[in-house]
């Protein structure tokens, strides 16, 4: 096994909003969007390690903040051994020479009053790498190297197509000759066709010098193809690690399984095969839940050893709960489905008996066996009451999967979820 060329460790970046002058003067206290949140990795010398999760993951601030594009709000960066976050002056300019980035969209990052050539020529210009000449003359060789034409030096960035743009920017990023490449989605731009020859050339450059690559994606099929190994996020956080083999063939995390499940599949014999496809909307990053991230989505979340209900009933009993909690019950409704044309300011034991019986039908279907049903009611009738006291719900029905968040773990194959435990 290789050393790692880069460590993060604990990792976060947040992004403040209501932090402005006026919110201060005003008393509004900031709130923190965590797009990273605590994450910590390696990726070792000569390989490709594959960051994948669903957009709006954290993947790519993940890849700027490494690069020392966003300023972190905690944590450490280790670069050849220096943290990248301490660098200043020459030091910092060596590691922009062994470490460059390929941003997403080539059509942004190319500036359209520039030659191509310029453009590529431009790291070597500020690095004042060999003489005018010989600086051109890399230029026209990397423009080879990546299947352009030397030729080509001086059209302007209008003038290509999309992969021709990315082989441009893969260009500049090598004119340095770095170490280290982070990939922020290099072919999602680009048409299918494109995409294999833009990922057969990032292969066929990292066997010829030698390049350790961060590649972030949320396509599998190119994780699959490329990476040596894979590191799944999801909201700010990774849950999985794995060789990209063994996470293929036997996933651990839910959430990774949930991925895998929905890539379509070419062959017949699966073609009347049922996809599982996640309940429920991706949480804000501003008010992540508590426990395990995934559980608000997940299909097998663990109930209290008290509690022996099939998983959808229980998964209805935590949403329940959750929408108390959250104080999003529309009650006016729940009292007109009850009868009453609106909410009695004082209601008595016959109207809150009312009360919880149309709260059951509208939010549940149909009631729970006894010994589960009544915490559910004095829940419900508290609402009906105006108290909103929902702790004995939580005593009740709370899973370990909310009261404490799974550690990801040092194993070979590591997986941040308590049924792994």
């Amino acid at each position: 096994m290789s050393e790692p060329v880069l460590r993060v460790d604990g990792l976060k970046k947040y992004f403040w909003e209501r932090d402005s002058l006026i919110d201060r003067l005003m008393g509004n206290d900031p709130v923190a969007v965590r797009a990273v949140d605590g994450l910590s990795f390696e990726v070792r010398t000569g390989e490709t390690l594959g960051l994948v999760g669903e957009s709006g993951c954290g993947k790519s601030t993940t890849g700027e903040t490494v690069m020392g594009l966003q300023e972190p709000t905690e944590g450490r960066v280790e670069f050849d051994g220096r943290n990248v976050f301490d660098l200043d002056g020459e030091a910092l300019r060596e590691f922009h020479r062994e470490a460059q980035i390929v941003f997403q969209d080539p059509f942004s990052s190319l500036d359209p009053r520039k030659t191509i050539g310029a453009s590529i020529r431009q790291p070597l210009d500020v690095h004042e790498v060999g003489t005018p000449a010989e600086r051109d003359s890399r230029v026209r060789d990397l423009l080879e190297r990546v299947g352009l034409s030397g030729a080509q030096y001086d059209r302007y960035p209008h003038e290509f197509s999309g992969g021709q743009r990315q082989r441009v920017c893969i260009a500049r990023a090598l004119a340095l000759e770095p170490e280290f490449v982070v990939l922020d989605e290099p072919t999602s731009a680009l048409d299918v066709s494109v995409q294999a020859q833009i990922l057969n050339l990032l292969s066929e450059l990292q066997a010829e010098l030698d390049l350790t690559y961060l590649l972030i994606s949320h396509d599998l099929s190119v994780i699959r193809h490329i990476c040596d190994r894979v590191a799944v996020m999801y909201l700010g956080e990774i849950v999985e690690v794995s060789e990209t083999t063994a996470l293929f063939e036997s996933p651990r995390h839910p959430y990774t399984k949930a991925l895998l499940e929905s890539v379509p599949r070419a062959s017949l014999d699966e073609q009347d095969r049922t996809v599982e496809t996640l309940s429920g909307d991706v949480p804000s990053p501003r008010d992540p839940p508590s426990g395990c991230r995934f559980r608000t989505r997940c299909p097998s979340v663990i109930p209290p050893d008290t509690v022996d209900l099939p998983q959808d009933r229980y998964r209805e009993v935590m949403d329940v709960r959750g929408l108390l909690e959250r104080r999003d019950l529309s009650v006016a409704k729940v009292w007109s489905h009850a009868g009453y044309e609106s909410p009695p300011n004082d209601p008595d034991d016959a109207a809150v008996d009312a009360f919880v019986a149309a709260a059951t039908e509208r939010l549940l279907g149909h009631a729970l066996p006894d010994e589960y049903q009544r915490p559910v009611d004095d829940a419900f009738a508290s609402v009906a009451r105006g108290d909103w006291d929902t702790d004995g719900l939580r005593d009740s029905f709370e899973s370990v999967c909310e009261s404490t968040n799974p550690e990801l773990g040092s194993e070979a194959h590591p997986s941040a979820c308590h049924l792994e435990r």
